[in-house]
């Protein structure tokens, strides 16, 4: 069959049927993202996402069931990364759907739902994290730290198999919420995670100052007299 211009613009039939391809795969609506960057949408979300970066200013929305459990549905901006890496970002604002939606950095070993992972957060509920899931399409674990809301700091740390999530006030002096060991392949994906926590409801979150080191990296030193 012979495209087809639509009366008034010039998308042909075969630009409809990319646009909807790239829709149902999950990777949704977003700008041009900085080179080496993706994303998409992680699980069968109610609403698919999108992600915008204007003048270092990262914009995400998502809806998604939750960040949680055996599986996860959720909002990913990511890059791949092998080996030892450090996330740090500020996550200057998430909008209320919820008080268990969530923002934050995240390193996780695929793409799949049920991914190992490791996740650093803060949600509207005045939450700071350090959640992980240890084994493919196991149980999720938490542990909290000092309780706030956005705007924070978010820091996580992967040293071989070790991960460690930090939060900050100013994006310099740094204090550790969790660590875990997780067996992960070396090389992972690692970017800023949304997640609504009502999955027929998008949750925008905003962040900016995203810094992604690879290679050997050192602990945070401890403020003085620590």
């Amino acid at each position: 069959m012979p495209n087809r211009l639509i009366k008034g613009g010039a998308l042909s039939a075969v630009a409809i049927v990319c646009a909807l391809a790239v829709s149902a795969s999950g990777v949704g609506a977003q700008s041009a993202l900085p080179t080496g960057w993706s994303s998409r949408d992680i699980g069968s979300v109610g609403l698919a996402g999108s992600t915008n970066v204007v003048s270092g200013t990262w914009t995400i929305d998502a809806s998604g069931a939750n960040i949680w459990g055996s599986s996860d549905e959720f909002r990913f901006a990511y890059q791949q990364v092998t080996g030892d890496l450090d996330i740090r970002v500020r996550v200057a604002s998430l909008e209320n759907v919820n008080s268990w939606s969530k923002a934050g950095v995240m390193i996780r070993e695929s793409l799949n739902a049920n991914a190992r992972n490791a996740f650093m957060l803060v949600t509207p509920g005045g939450t700071r994290a350090f959640q992980r899931r240890s084994s493919t399409g196991g149980s999720t674990t938490r542990t909290t730290g000092a309780a706030g809301t956005a705007p924070v700091w978010l820091r996580l740390v992967r040293q071989g198999s070790t991960f460690t999530g930090y939060q900050s006030a100013n994006g310099t002096s740094w204090t550790s919420t969790g660590s875990a060991t997780i067996s992960m392949t070396s090389a992972v994906y690692v970017g800023m995670a949304v997640g609504s926590r009502v999955d027929s409801t998008l949750a925008t979150a905003t962040f900016s100052g995203v810094q992604v080191d690879s290679g050997p990296v050192a602990a945070p030193t401890l403020p003085a007299p620590w």
